[in-house]
């Protein structure tokens, strides 16, 4: 298990967090009945205990939908742009009691919802039943059973969607079902009157709609066959058991009228279905578009973790609500360690393998609510909210690199990865996503310093640094990878002939943000924190490139001076990393010339002596600069 530092004295803080918890509707399904919908719903029950000690999800919590890029908002009362506001409208008051009488499913609460729709064609049937009976148009009895039947027919259905037993058809919708006893209720209404059959019988047209937007035009049709075979079986049986109230001639008449209206009435249907699929077809492709859009723009197309631009957005919101409510949140931000030399050995691919199984493991032994994301190369950040314990980020610091350290082989090759942490927390150490990001990469890199493999706090010490101190070293940090830095060339000129007779490397920062930045400003930053060795490095190499440039187009041989760094000349490696730059640029040992300081040959003479006679093995000059000033000036 990787070490601990913290540097400096930590305050600690301790916070009353909330437990009240949220998901996407259940403010409003608290809303549907004194019963909780949650006894009726399984899947609503939910218990996330990865971290001991550290606040788990409560059982009344709905899963996070699948991916993280938009993780469900743990302990927090207020809801995200996705998700329901408050002040419910109407349509929505109303998907939400579909949805608690479906049992949480929205297919079923749409089927629901449509068969209530058919339901209250048959509920406006029942005053105008009463109507007729009152106006002698139907006798009491039938009536009465016309009515009888109407309920039946409803309450079976109603029943059979309640119970979800239409999943067990082919058609869950029971459209063709509704249609049939549609169908079979109107004829007998038909048949039960005495007067105004007419009228009766235009209800078939309004039972022909509830196969719109289901039914095909040759589904259409075959309904309206169907609605003309039981008017013409209804005029046999009028004319055999009630040929007083009959005319044979008005009836076939009405039925020839039917049957030139019905097709109509088919094609038509028909035509609006076949519509509507292509709409919803088109819709489903465009929000399928959209969201692939949206997940290339949000999410790290290698890991699938969200990437920088959501990631910022979340902590943006997490720091508002932190404020709002008096609450801490905490920052880790990930590095893995030695990445580079995976990449450089094993490959861009395997390193991308790497990548991906870290992130997997990663983002496994975190709560569902907290958000996770990488942000470039093998650098990823954690944002946990509902801290409780302080102490319970030690030991999610300690569950990551488990969970990382525990990659042993990929694909058959063994590996030592292994995670350093940096841990930053509002509001003690910063109250804006800039700082907390610039503390928590600061103290990742102390990690790093100290051993690696290890987490550390940002705390007190490093609150003596400015903060754009602090972001001139997180940007230091970046600055070989980004390839920020120039070397430009000052010429050496004889006094007396005005020849130039060589030329001294300058090195140069050209930060994004505050231009060209001479070395005073960031040298001493850069022993500080050890990247004076990497950046001279880089330094060497590209002043051997661009002397081989030179000589490659014709100029005259002109040697180059370039100043060593105390730290990088004390460097066990310094001959041989020079060794193979000069090989690989195919520069000659004489043309460079080194730079050092008296005081970094007096520090260790016995080794400085024996460095610089290596280095003029290989043909490099030496040079003492600022002599006299040091141990042989006159005042000692």
């Amino acid at each position: 298990m990787g070490g601990m530092c913290r540097i400096g004295a930590r305050q600690s803080n301790a916070f009353a967090c909330s437990s009240a918890r949220y998901v996407r509707i259940p403010r409003a399904f608290q809303q549907s009945g004194p019963r909780d919908i949650r006894e009726t719903m399984p899947f609503l029950r939910r218990r996330d205990t990865r971290y001991s000690g550290y606040p788990a999800q409560p059982s009344g919590a709905l899963p996070a939908r699948a991916g993280r890029g938009f993780p469900q908002d743990p302990g927090r009362n207020e809801l995200r742009p996705a998700q329901v506001r408050p002040g419910i409208r109407l349509d929505e008051s109303t998907v939400i009691k579909y949805l608690s009488m479906a049992g949480g499913d929205p297919e079923q609460a749409e089927r629901l919802r449509r068969f209530m729709l058919a339901s209250a064609a048959y509920a406006t049937c029942i005053p105008l039943v009463w109507l007729a009976s009152k106006f002698n148009l139907i006798a009491r009895e039938p009536a009465w059973m016309l009515v009888a039947m109407m309920v039946v027919v409803n309450f079976g259905l109603y029943t059979a969607f309640r119970a979800g037993l239409n999943r067990k058809f082919t058609d869950p919708n029971l459209t063709w079902a509704q249609v049939f006893v549609g169908n079979v209720v109107v004829m007998y209404a038909v048949y039960s009157f005495d007067q105004g059959r007419a009228v009766v019988l235009n209800l078939s047209l309004v039972v022909l709609t509830f196969g719109v937007f289901h039914f095909t035009t040759r589904e259409f049709v075959k309904t309206a066959l169907q609605i003309l075979a039981g008017y013409a079986a209804v005029i046999n049986l009028l004319m055999y058991f009630k040929p007083q109230t009959v005319n044979v001639y008005h009836e076939w008449f009405q039925w020839a009228g039917l049957a030139a209206v019905l097709p109509l009435f088919a094609v038509i249907g028909g035509r609006i279905s076949g519509l509507r699929q292509r709409l919803r077809t088109s819709n489903e492709e465009l929000r399928s578009a959209l969201g692939n859009v949206r997940q290339i723009a949000t999410h790290d197309h290698l890991t699938s973790l969200p990437n920088r631009v959501l990631f910022n957005e979340e902590l943006q919101r997490a720091l508002a609500r932190a404020e709002r409510h008096a609450r801490p949140v905490a920052l880790f931000f990930m590095d893995l360690d030695r990445f580079k030399n995976i990449n450089d050995t094993l490959g861009h691919q395997f390193g991308d393998r790497v990548l991906q199984e870290a992130a997997k493991r990663l983002a496994n032994c975190v709560r569902e609510g907290d958000i996770i994301a990488r942000l470039g190369g093998d650098e990823f950040v954690l944002l946990v909210e509902e801290l409780g314990d302080p102490a319970a980020l030690t030991e999610i610091a300690r569950k990551l690199l488990a969970a990382v350290s525990e990659l042993r082989k990929i694909d058959g090759q063994e590996l030592n990865v292994t995670l350093s942490i940096g841990i930053c927390t509002y509001p003690a150490d910063g109250r804006d996503s800039k700082t907390l990001l610039s503390g928590a990469d600061i103290a990742m890199y102390r990690a790093k310093d100290r051993g690696r493999n290890g987490f550390c706090f940002y705390s007190a010490e490093l609150q003596s640094h400015t903060p754009e101190k602090l972001a001139l070293e997180a940007g230091l940090r970046h600055g070989l990878e980004r390839g920020e830095f120039r070397v430009y060339y000052q010429p050496k000129i004889d006094m007396t002939t005005g020849a130039i007779t060589g030329v001294e490397a300058l090195l140069r920062w050209q930060h994004p943000e505050r231009g060209l930045l001479l070395p005073e400003k960031f040298i001493h930053l850069a022993e500080e924190t050890g990247l004076i060795v990497p950046i001279g490095l880089w330094t060497l190499r590209e002043v051997c490139t661009r002397a081989q440039a030179w000589k490659d187009a014709g100029l005259p041989r002109m040697p180059i001076a370039v100043n060593l760094s105390a730290i990088q000349f004390r460097e066990e490696q310094l001959v041989s990393q020079l060794a193979e730059i000069l090989k690989s640029t195919g520069t000659e040992a004489g043309i460079l010339e080194l730079e050092i300081t008296e005081s970094m040959v007096m520090r260790d003479p016995d080794e400085a002596v024996k460095l610089m006679r290596n280095l003029r093995a290989m043909g490099v000059h030496l040079t003492i600069d600022d002599f006299g000033t040091g141990y042989s000036s006159l005042g000692y």
